[in-house]
């Protein structure tokens, strides 16, 4: 927790480490990601940015460094409510957990992936980033050609199990910059949804 006196808002950080994208289920966290917090349409964005107007541009992604990876959901919320955003991202984190996406809302994010992957590849910058980012992680060609494919192969089922294993709320680090007595008042929101079933 570190202390800005009479800040408006939390900037709020949780994540854990997380794939390597040599390993095999790496394209499926990507994609389980997408859905929880990593596009516009995400679920947590939905939730505390949508529903609830907690903060305005809210995001989860899945940060590479040669051999390790970490994920993390950042968002800048109003002070009142981070206790609620944490309990309402903890709250997303198991409901997909234990409920599977439908087949129509996967196969957006699938969608919005493939897209995404396919803009980056259309200029000779992305495509030499692309083989940068091959070259760092020590990845083979099937990387690139076998991605779309890949995507689309994952499943609800998948993600559910993705985001069981991968995604554990009560093993995340949770850093939070704010007005430190505010936040003492809201913490035990974050010890609460640690234990939410």
């Amino acid at each position: 927790m570190i202390d800005r006196p009479n800040a408006p808002q939390t900037t709020v950080m949780l994540g854990l480490p997380t794939l390597k994208p040599n390993d095999a289920d790496y394209v499926a966290l990507q994609v389980a990601n997408s859905l929880l917090g990593g596009s516009f349409g995400s679920r947590i964005t939905s939730n505390i940015r949508e529903d609830k107007g907690y903060t305005y541009s809210p995001f989860s992604t899945i940060q590479t460094r040669k051999g390790v990876a970490v994920w993390y959901e950042q968002a800048d919320v109003t002070s009142e409510h981070t206790g609620a955003s944490l309990r309402e991202i903890s709250k997303e984190i198991k409901r997909l957990q234990t409920e599977p996406p439908s087949k129509e809302e996967l196969q957006g994010i699938q969608n919005y992936m493939a897209g995404i992957f396919v803009l980056q590849n259309s200029t000779p910058g992305g495509i030499i980033s692309q083989l940068n980012f091959m070259d760092i992680q020590g990845l083979d060609d099937s990387y690139l050609t076998d991605r779309v494919k890949n995507i689309y192969a994952v499943t609800p089922e998948k993600v559910s199990q993705i985001t069981t294993d991968h995604f554990k709320y009560e093993d995340m680090t949770l850093v939070l910059v704010g007005d430190k007595k505010l936040l003492e008042q809201q913490i035990k929101a974050h010890e609460e949804a640690k234990k939410l079933k």
